[in-house]
């Protein structure tokens, strides 16, 4: 995955990813993936907690991931401390992105445009101009017994998001 922000790619330097208070765009490309949970929160706690070995005590991990609006309609990443995000393709007609993303279900490339933050602990959107302070992002493939029981995880990207005027 990367982070572009005004057609350029970010790169991070620790895993911090600084970026302008204006939209930016995730870019995914995925083999033999369908989906992924995306963890977003300001707390460098449960960040900090979910990044290691798993540990069913995250808020992240005791929860199903939210679905959020077909096609990225309202341009915006969810923030909470509660439960993940699920993003997912399963074909053109049927996932989390930007509109038109290329592939099919077992190699597909996409884009997650992203122009305010949801803060699902409040009920209220952000505007990324607005917004102060970091967001902490996990994306992870979750592990699953034949319950549906969340028993570890695969960690697929990192970072914190660090926004400058």
């Amino acid at each position: 995955m990367v982070i572009k922000q005004d057609g350029k790619v970010i790169e991070p330097v620790n895993d911090v990813y600084d970026l302008k208070k204006s939209s930016f765009v995730f870019e995914i490309t995925s083999n033999n993936l369908e989906g992924f949970l995306i963890g977003a929160t300001t707390n460098k706690d449960i960040y900090g907690a979910a990044l290691g070995l798993y540990n069913g005590e995250v808020p992240w991990f005791q929860s199903t991931g939210m679905a959020e609006e077909l096609y990225n309609k309202d341009k915006e990443l969810l923030l909470t401390d509660q439960a993940p995000s699920y993003w997912y393709y399963t074909d053109a007609k049927d996932h989390r992105f930007d509109k038109n993303p290329k592939g099919n279900l077992k190699q597909w490339t996409a884009t997650r445009t992203i122009t305010r933050f949801y803060d699902v602990m409040v009920d209220q959107p952000v505007d990324l101009k607005d917004f102060e302070g970091r967001v902490y992002l996990l994306m992870y493939e979750p592990v699953y017994n034949d319950e549906y029981d969340l028993i570890g995880k695969k960690n697929l990207f990192q970072g914190t998001l660090r926004f400058k005027d």
